[in-house]
């Protein structure tokens, strides 16, 4: 004082606990490893070195797939600042809140932030492409890892009917296993699907899938041979894949194979199961005739067969024995697609012929032939012509038996 008097003051303080450095709020996809940088101030003019205390506050019991971690002690400088690496992952969703706090051992001040890290869903692990023929298989790997200290079963899932995956996958602690599935089209195109794995400890993961299905081979040929005016039939196989109830359309462009319209068939097991497919060949032409079976189905996709037929020239048939006074029947069928006029001739003029002169496409009518007698046996033919069916004939023969005396 100007007196040179003084004043004494007695000061009295409290310090307050720090307040908060600051809040943090991170969103983290699953499966994926972040690294969060927190500045830690120093406001001495010399250096200090930190302690650093990581208190989960949620969740309360921090699972062993989840990790939150970092150096346990960070020197920083006088009157400077340094950043702090704080590292987490999690293969799990979920909210993960703590404190992480910075103390001076020595002096016991410290200062602290609040971190909240979300572990959100994570996008596919990578996408597996597979492409194969219709109704053939393909096969794909991927390796599923476990980083935990236990085993682990995963639970395995894709939603698209044509991909067959095991039911479970169980991986040994700390290691990796192999996942094998198989991709069996039944319909050509591209689609898409997910292949899911998911389990209590490592939480859910997948793997987008994108597939191709080409057009498959046709199935093995079938071959035919007949005479004009008859027909053949033979039955093949095919193998059903389709994993419910199904009826197959059958379709083909020619009139010389006949099938029947639809097939239905059960419900094939994992291997498939044998179809029975019947084919008549009844050639309406001389020649050769080919041509493709295709069977459809919404479940089971399409099959080819290749169908060769070779009509040969009508073969003579008989002897057809008539006693004297007698008449015998012999059927004869219109093979053309079209109404045809027939002619017919015998040779010998004991033998007598009644029949229509036109017959309606794929009618079958009877040549009554008579004998009216004779001294001795008489031998003939009877040959029956179209003269608008590209000079093809049919030769039958006779043979007149005399009466018994």
């Amino acid at each position: 004082m100007p007196d040179g008097t003084g004043l004494y003051y007695l000061l009295q303080g409290t310090a307050e606990a720090p307040k908060c450095s600051g809040t943090i709020f991170r969103q983290v996809p699953c499966r994926t490893s972040y690294t969060e940088l927190i500045p830690v101030s120093n406001w001495l003019n010399k250096p200090q070195r930190f302690l650093v205390v990581v208190d989960i506050l949620k969740p309360e019991n921090l699972e062993s797939s989840s990790v939150l971690h970092g150096l346990e002690y960070i020197d920083v400088p006088g009157s400077a600042k340094k950043d702090y690496k704080l590292t987490f992952l999690s293969y799990k969703e979920g909210v993960f809140n703590a404190v992480v706090t910075f103390l001076n051992k020595v002096t016991e001040e410290y200062l602290f932030y609040m971190v909240t890290f979300k572990a959100t869903a994570s996008g596919p692990v990578s996408t597996v492409e597979m492409s194969t023929a219709v109704r053939q298989r393909a096969s794909s790997t991927v390796k599923v890892d476990n980083p935990l200290p236990v085993p682990v079963t995963f639970a395995v899932d894709c939603k698209v009917p044509d991909v067959n995956v095991p039911p479970h996958l169980t991986v040994p602690a700390q290691s990796e296993a192999d996942l094998v599935f198989e991709y069996q089209p039944m319909k050509m195109g591209e689609s898409t699907g997910r292949l899911v794995l998911q389990s209590s400890d490592l939480g859910s993961f997948y793997y987008n899938l994108h597939l191709t299905a080409t057009t498959n081979r046709p199935e093995k040929p079938l071959y035919f041979c007949t005479t004009l005016g008859s027909s053949q039939t033979i039955t093949t196989k095919i193998m059903n894949y389709a994993r419910q109830k199904t009826d197959y359309l059958l379709q083909t462009n020619c009139a010389d194979f006949q099938t029947e319209k639809t097939i239905s068939v059960a419900s094939a097991g994992p291997g498939g199961s044998e179809v029975s497919v019947e084919v008549t060949y009844e050639p309406c032409q001389l020649g050769e005739a080919r041509t493709t079976l295709q069977l459809s189905s919404p479940l089971g996709g399409q099959y080819s067969i290749p169908l060769f037929g070779l009509a040969l020239p009508p073969k003579p048939q008989g002897p057809f024995v008539i006693k004297a006074g007698g008449t015998t029947s012999i059927p004869f069928k219109n093979v053309f697609l079209q109404p045809m006029a027939f002619q017919y001739t015998v040779e010998h003029p004991a033998f007598a012929i009644r029949a229509p002169e036109s017959l309606r496409s794929k009618k079958t009518a009877f040549i009554a032939v008579s004998f009216e007698g004779g001294p001795a046996p008489v031998t003939s033919k009877m040959v029956v012509s179209c003269p608008g069916g590209a000079g093809v004939s049919w030769v039958y023969y006779l043979r007149g038996l005399p009466a018994h005396k």
